[in-house]
């Protein structure tokens, strides 16, 4: 049990720490409402899923053994951060403009987003499985036990991330010359997010 609590309270600590995610969660919401940020949550906790599953059948621990098909993954993931910013630069922003676009296209941005997340790839590459006692004769299982503590500790940061942006959101539908403004703004820091994602990605392909 005291293993599972120390787990638990890492995982919040990840969720809680700046990065690529959270900060889009948060962005999206600013920008579109809480409902878009919400959907934006909900494709990253099915991309978790893909991420458990992954490691619950050892294929990130393959990954390890070919970096550089990670890095790829992130460098195409930056690339599609860097096509969504430019589409936001001249979109309008408030929750009347993200009640006209589909839901699927928030949550298609969540699923990319966090399976090109290197933080992530990296957690269930080289953090997750240390947390299974050797004792653990059912690994996969033990894994996607993990991976779903994992998640509800993300679920519970990112969703509390949709909710603030949205209570800005509001602010902005009533307020349109601040909000053209703050799209500009959330467009930028999307593209800030790609470079987030790319720069690492980079930076190892040139090392090995």
């Amino acid at each position: 049990m005291r293993r599972l609590l120390a787990f638990f309270g890492v995982c919040l600590l990840v969720a809680l720490a700046p990065g690529p995610d959270n900060c889009f969660v948060l962005a999206q919401s600013a920008a579109f409402g809480a409902w878009a940020g919400l959907w934006v949550t909900a494709g990253l906790m099915c991309g978790l899923c893909v991420h458990i599953t992954l490691a619950a059948l050892g294929v990130a621990a393959a990954l390890e053994r070919w970096p550089r098909a990670a890095d790829a993954i992130s460098i195409v993931g930056a690339c599609y951060l860097f096509y969504m910013a430019w589409g936001m630069w001249g979109a309008g922003v408030g929750g009347a403009t993200a009640e006209a676009r589909p839901w699927w296209g928030f949550w298609l941005r969540g699923v990319i987003l966090n399976l090109s997340n290197p933080k992530v790839i990296l957690f269930f590459i080289a953090f997750l499985p240390r947390f299974l006692p050797d004792t653990c004769q059912r690994r996969a299982l033990g894994l996607m036990g993990l991976g779903l503590l994992f998640m509800v500790a993300a679920a519970t940061v990112m969703g509390a991330a949709a909710l603030a942006g949205g209570g800005l959101s509001a602010f902005l539908g009533r307020n349109p010359e601040v909000a053209v403004w703050v799209g500009r703004v959330a467009a930028l820091a999307v593209a800030v997010i790609g470079l987030w994602v790319l720069f690492p990605a980079v930076v190892a392909l040139r090392r090995r």
